[in-house]
């Protein structure tokens, strides 16, 4: 299918190297953003979507968990992105995860047009400097940096269940980008004229 892709970014706010394999094995997950629970959640993504994924990432958790999370969006969102544009992807994929009390519907439109909408009834109870704002931070620099339209539903009343949901959801749908494909197809109708 497709290989591995490597991206770095360095800024005054963070270092983040990113390797994601379509190819190898999936026990290969090796995630340090520094922030153990956010490592978690990306652990998910990773497992549930069927790649291997190494993630390293020097932040100024110093200040906050904000510009480590937004960041490593913006790598991951580039990264797929250059995957997408391979059009080894099918354009429109949805999933649903349930976990416990919480469920978790994920859109993906592979549209060229970057739009988040992240209906998550948002609570100020966060774990371990991650809250659902931190999360729909990650997305909204995802879909800015991926040029993706992605709609994410979720409810529940436990908010580790909720992120963990939201994660597992989002790597089924990209492994599912790449498993619905057809032989031959255009994203647009624009491209047909």
């Amino acid at each position: 299918m497709i290989g591995d892709f490597v991206l770095e970014r360095r800024t005054k706010e963070t270092n983040i190297f990113l390797r994601v394999s379509f190819n190898s094995n999936l026990n290969f997950i090796n995630i340090d953003s520094g922030i153990p629970f956010f490592d978690h959640l990306l652990m998910q993504t990773s497992f549930h979507g069927c790649f291997s994924t190494s993630l390293k990432c020097i932040g100024d958790l110093d200040i906050d968990t904000h510009h480590t999370v937004e960041d490593i969006g913006l790598v991951y969102g580039k990264l797929f992105g250059k995957v997408f544009k391979l059009k080894q992807a099918e354009r429109y994929v949805f999933s649903f995860v349930p976990f416990d009390d919480s469920l978790t519907r994920i859109v993906l439109d592979i549209s060229g047009r970057p739009y988040l909408v992240f209906n998550v009834q948002s609570t100020e109870c966060s774990i371990k400097g991650i809250s659902i704002n931190t999360i729909m931070e990650f997305f909204r620099s995802f879909t800015s940096s991926s040029k993706t339209t992605i709609h994410i539903e979720n409810y529940g009343f436990n908010n580790h269940h909720r992120m963990e949901s939201i994660f597992k959801c989002f790597g089924i749908l990209l492994k599912r980008v790449f498993s619905l494909k057809r032989n031959r197809h255009s994203y647009s109708t624009k491209e047909l004229w």
